[in-house]
């Protein structure tokens, strides 16, 4: 596995060259930024054009946020497929791994129905970005705000993603697991302990506040880990390590409680962090698990 900047996150912006600074300075090995901006000048001025920084930094780009909407009316979706299909090839030269989409907790269409029909959309965009060797991480909204007024209530706790996932019946399709999502949408460790590392293709971190209602909180509660709640997530990191993740981690509180930090602060919290969870969950620094010194 290995550490992943979101500068967005963090409250922080700044050109290309700026970020991929900071991400090379604090030792991460990847970060996220503008998908959009980054495959329109990629199209328009050529692949080595629009990633000469990137790749003179040697530095990966992450994730994408998949142009799709799964939830869409027939149309709609099969045409952002069609677009999806055209745009793929260059995500992948440009040199994005895996793609996301959140999955939204309220629709017009009945539970089953509505099922049946993300699992195979899920499907058949995991097939497109499959064929330029991307993936597609799958999570989803549990917030209770986010539900209100629903027609018909969808995909918002844990397990129900989960069951999601595994009936697309594709290897190319796995789990954004985001810690904050899976916490309040009641999930635990044990549950992540039934997937294989090609079934997790993303990893976010965020706290929360310790006397956190889950049924009133809401993603400005979204809070950067801190030593006191590091312990927490040593069991998670381990596990990831032991069925050989090799997908990201990344922190990712909301942007509003890191607004007023400067940005060099704020990133270097989070490389400390990671340092300590790597530390502490017995990875070096490829993040692979460091072998037990045989007893003499």
């Amino acid at each position: 596995m290995y550490r992943n900047l979101n500068p967005q996150s963090l409250g922080v912006s700044g050109r290309q060259s700026e970020l991929i600074e900071l991400t090379l300075t604090y030792g991460f090995r990847s970060f996220d930024l503008d998908a959009g901006e980054l495959l329109k000048r990629a199209t328009l001025q050529g692949i080595e054009e629009a990633t000469r920084y990137i790749q003179s930094g040697k530095v990966k780009v992450s994730g994408w946020t998949l142009p799709v909407d799964i939830g869409a009316n027939e149309d709609k979706f099969n045409g952002d497929l069609e677009k999806l299909a055209g745009i793929a090839e260059t995500a992948a030269e440009v040199g994005f791994s895996y793609a996301t989409v959140k999955i939204e907790p309220k629709s017009d269409t009945p539970y089953p129905e509505n099922f049946e029909q993300h699992r195979e959309r899920l499907s058949k965009a995991g097939g497109v970005l499959a064929k330029h060797g991307m993936r597609l991480g799958v999570g989803f909204r549990p917030v209770a705000k986010q539900r209100e007024d629903a027609a018909f209530p969808f995909i918002h706790r844990a397990e129900e993603v989960l069951t999601l996932v595994k009936n697309t019946g594709s290897d190319s399709v796995g789990l954004a697991l985001d810690t904050w999502d899976w916490k309040v949408g009641g999930g635990g460790n044990d549950q992540l302990s039934e997937l294989t590392s090609q079934q997790i293709v993303s990893v976010s971190i965020a706290d929360m506040p310790p006397d956190a209602d889950f049924a009133t909180i809401d993603e400005t509660q979204r809070l950067l880990p801190t030593e006191e709640t590091l312990a927490d997530y040593v069991p998670l990191i381990r596990l990831l390590a032991e069925g050989d993740y090799e997908g990201p981690i990344t922190i990712l509180p909301h942007s509003s409680q890191l607004s007023r930090v400067p940005r060099d602060l704020s990133v270097d919290k989070c490389a400390i962090f990671l340092d300590q969870l790597w530390k502490q969950a017995g990875l070096n620094k490829a993040g692979k698990l460091i072998p037990a010194t045989a007893e003499t």
